[in-house]
Parts: C-alpha cells; structure tokens; sequence
C-alpha cells in the first residue's frame, strides 16, 4: 500500500527515479522505461520466451506464437515498477503494459487470426485478497490495442496454490499441476493467453493444459517480461 499511498499523494512522480513525470508520462518516466531491457524484436523475444518454456517441459510444449516485451532481472526498475502492479494497488499500470505490448505487437507485423484474450486466472479467494488481478489488467490493456475480447471467464483456477515467488522450477511444477479448468466454450478457439512475467513457464504451462483439454484450437502467449539468466 506504500507506493499507492505515495502516488495518490504524488501522482506526477516517477515510481522509479522519483522525479517530476512530464506531460504524456504515466506512472514512470521515459528515461527509466529506455533503462528497461527491451527486446529488438519480436522474434528476439519469441526465441526466448520458447527456450524457457522448452528447457522445462521439452518440444511438446504447443505453442503457436509467444511475445514478451522485456528481460526481467532482479532489482530492476522494472522489477520495482511491476512489483507496484501486482502488490501495491497500482492496476491501471497493467492495462498501460498491455497496451504497450499490444501495439508493439502490431508494430512488429502479424499476429495472427487470434480469437480471444485470456488471461491466466487467480484464485478467487486471492482476487478478494488483492482485490484485482494484474494480468486480466494486462489483458484488457491488449484488448485496447488488438481489439480483441478478453474472455476471463474461458478459464478459472479451481485450486488455490502459494504464491511460485521463491520456489524451485520443480516445485513451481508441483505447485500449478491441476489447478486450472477451461470452459468448454474455449473449444475451436485461437487463444491468447496473459501473464505479468515467465520465470519458469509453470504456471503458463499448466494453464495451457487445461486449455487443451478444454479442446482449444492454438494457443499463443503474451507476457510483459521473462526472466533473464542472471
């Protein structure tokens, strides 16, 4: 609540530097955002996001389209402005995310024909704790730029897991196995599915199964960042 707090009190401020935000900047400056470690290219990013997934659970992972905006690496900037996202009340930074990615998406040519926007579901009695979850936030920012639905309700997480901050990647596994189900109108479909950040793709991973079982057609996935190999 500090950082809300503090931007309700100093809205113009940079989450980061702390310096006056000019006119058109939200949230954070433009000079800490060029500090991000943005990737050149969609194809960049892409080959990244599959080589995380892939060094964990193999070729067989179906993924038609993967895009991430940023490598994540521990106290970042972007680490401190995502953790205000997800932890300190500030939502409205995931729909600027998304809309970022989004257009950025669009900038670096087709997408494809994707049919629908998911994003990767919280439980409910940790949506009542949170009071929102940041990546249906993400989500609705790509619905903005991809003008495409966000289909929340396509997928729920029907087991309450711990948080995956701090756990191994076998027991991020462990931790995701069987805790989400897909709707069955999400069959046939070509979905896009949300998360804030791919450490492990655990959690992408398991949603995707449910996906599959659900009878979806393809599955592309869309994140802000994925962590970087330190």
């Amino acid at each position: 609540m500090r950082q809300q707090l503090l931007h309700l009190l100093f809205p113009h401020v940079c989450l980061v530097c702390k310096k006056l935000l000019l006119a058109g900047e939200g949230y954070c400056c433009s000079s800490c955002m060029r500090e991000f470690d943005h990737f050149r290219s969609s194809s960049e990013a892409e080959e990244m996001l599959r080589h995380t997934i892939t060094s964990h659970f193999g070729d067989h992972f179906p993924l038609e389209r993967g895009w991430c905006r940023y490598r994540f690496h521990k106290k970042s900037g972007l680490q401190q402005v995502l953790h205000s996202m997800k932890y300190e009340g500030l939502f409205n930074l995931g729909t600027s995310f998304g809309r970022q990615l989004g257009d950025w998406m669009l900038s670096e040519g087709d997408i494809g024909n994707i049919d629908c926007i998911v994003p990767i579901p919280l439980h409910r009695l940790k949506k009542i704790e949170r009071s929102y979850n940041q990546s249906e936030k993400i989500a609705e920012g790509l619905a903005q730029s991809l003008r495409q639905p966000v289909c929340s309700k396509f997928l729920v997480r029907k087991r309450f897991t711990v948080s995956q901050t701090g756990l191994s990647a076998d027991e991020r596994q462990k931790n995701t196995e069987g805790a989400f189900l897909a709707a069955k109108s999400v069959c046939g479909r070509h979905v896009l599915l949300v998360d804030d950040v791919l450490t492990t793709g655990s959690t992408m991973a398991a949603a995707v199964q449910a996906l599959r079982e659900g009878g979806v057609a393809k599955i592309s996935l869309a994140a802000i960042a994925v962590v970087a190999k330190e």
